[in-house]
């Protein structure tokens, strides 16, 4: 009997359909959120989902699953930890804009994005945002006198990359 093994490739470029902005700020998140709407005119909520779906009805999912980014680090030998990152969410359903920040420490004090320790937050534009619209964000968050650094950075290149995608 001969022996078949098999081989999975998984290409996380596709999912990574999103800018990436890091940011370096001594602001909690909380007080972040409430000076990039300020800033802005974007109306960050808490919780990485909303806990009524688009008809009206309480979504099933766990609490935890809607207002925290999950992931779940497993080591041979060793159960399953869960890391809960906090997360803030705006949606434009008009120009189907989805932004989120997220926290770069989960509340057990592990890394999101460990490669690039130096950014406390991470802000994601989902879909489509056009060059001119971007520059007017960075500047933006960039007159926040509590924030030290933003830049964008290529999600590609990093090698813990598939803790961005949900």
């Amino acid at each position: 009997m001969s022996k078949i093994t098999f081989k999975l490739e998984t290409d996380f470029d596709l999912e990574l359909d999103f800018v990436l902005i890091g940011i370096s700020s001594v602001l909690r998140d909380y007080r972040l959120c409430h000076f990039i709407n300020k800033h802005t005119g974007l109306q960050f909520v808490y919780g990485k989902e909303d806990y009524l779906d688009h008809n009206g009805h309480e979504k099933e999912k766990p609490k935890d699953e809607l207002d925290y980014h999950i992931i779940y680090e497993t080591k041979k030998n060793k159960p399953t930890v869960q890391h809960h990152y906090n997360i803030f969410r705006y949606h434009n359903q008009t120009f189907e804009f989805e932004f989120y920040l997220l926290s770069n420490r989960s509340i057990e004090g592990a890394a999101l994005i460990p490669e690039i320790l130096s950014f406390d937050y991470f802000l994601m534009v989902k879909h489509f945002i056009d060059q001119e619209d971007l520059d007017a964000l960075l500047e933006n968050i960039k007159a926040i006198p509590e924030v030290l650094l933003v830049k964008e950075i290529d999600p590609t290149i990093l090698k813990s990359k598939e803790n961005l995608i949900f």
